[in-house]
């Protein structure tokens, strides 16, 4: 996962933020009766994989109906973006992409579960949290959310990939305070943006140094000083990767593939014709910021 902006809060208007609240209150009501009563699935040997390997995948994490709202909702959002704050959105380069409404082009959005209930209802999904208080061995908390997009008319040698690296080159939590999970919305593999995780990569904590490059197109945020910039992103670098030893997994929608901050992990390009989806999150135990 590339995380991009952390706590970017949008601007929405009284009345609007009263509806959400409204309607967040009832889906979340819906998310409470559908989750499981038995700690979210996590068995011992997960949470055994999780400490020694520094992942684990868990199967049907999320229930299919929960995860196909969110991606109709975003195929919406990328052809006609809602009116939130620009720095919401990552995008590729506005000069040369636009969508049917010709509007900056969407591949990442930051903080979705803070805008509507249809994404709080991921976010906040007693699974999702009940299977992280058990990978980390206590109470928890949200940290941050995104929606990855990966389009499928992209075909450059790139073509939406990302390379290995450790999510906490991008922010800073106590390493053994942090967990990830990457929930894809539709079927992953090969060539279409599964991940693949580097098992062992997180033993002794230790922040492994990166090198930066651009993407290929380049992706863009926003600031209000400088407007549209490009995102530089950071891979360890690629003469250090032993690739015979990656684990790539293969996943349903509403899988989750669990993390700590320092796995190693990286993502495949979309080989495919269509616009792939996922949905990445991060809790951490309960005052693990510093």
């Amino acid at each position: 996962m590339i995380w991009f902006e952390i706590g970017v809060y949008g601007k929405s208007c009284l009345a609007s933020r009263l509806d959400y609240n409204k309607r967040r209150k009832r889906i979340m009501g819906q998310v409470m009766s559908k989750s499981r009563q038995d700690g979210a699935g996590i068995l011992g040997r997960h949470i055994d994989q999780y400490r020694k390997e520094g992942f684990c995948h868990l199967e049907g994490l999320i229930p299919p109906e929960l995860i196909e709202a969110p991606r109709q909702r975003v195929l919406e959002i990328i052809d006609q973006p809602p009116d939130w704050h620009r720095k919401r959105f990552f995008v590729l380069d506005p000069a040369e992409y636009r969508s049917t409404s010709d509007d900056p082009l969407a591949i990442s959005i930051q903080r979705p579960s803070l805008e509507e209930p249809t994404f709080a209802a991921l976010s906040e999904h007693l699974n999702l949290s009940q299977a992280m208080a058990k990978l980390l061995g206590g109470q928890v908390e949200l940290y941050t959310d995104q929606i990855g997009i990966k389009h499928g008319w992209d075909q450059t040698e790139q073509g939406g990939r990302s390379y290995f690296h450790q999510d906490s080159w991008y922010w800073k939590i106590a390493p053994e305070l942090g967990c990830n999970c990457w929930i894809p919305m539709q079927t992953v593999g090969k060539d279409n943006i599964a991940l693949s995780v580097m098992p062992g990569s997180h033993t002794g904590w230790r922040l492994t140094p990166h090198e930066s490059y651009f993407d290929d197109p380049p992706y863009f945020g926003w600031s209000s000083r400088d407007g549209y910039f490009a995102f530089k992103r950071h891979r360890v670098p690629l003469d250090q990767i032993d690739y015979s030893r990656e684990v790539l997994v293969e996943m349903a929608p509403g899988d989750g593939l669990f993390f700590s901050n320092y796995t190693w992990h990286r993502s495949e390009p979309n080989r495919t014709d269509e616009t792939m989806l996922f949905y990445a999150i991060a809790y951490q135990l309960q005052g693990g910021s510093p």
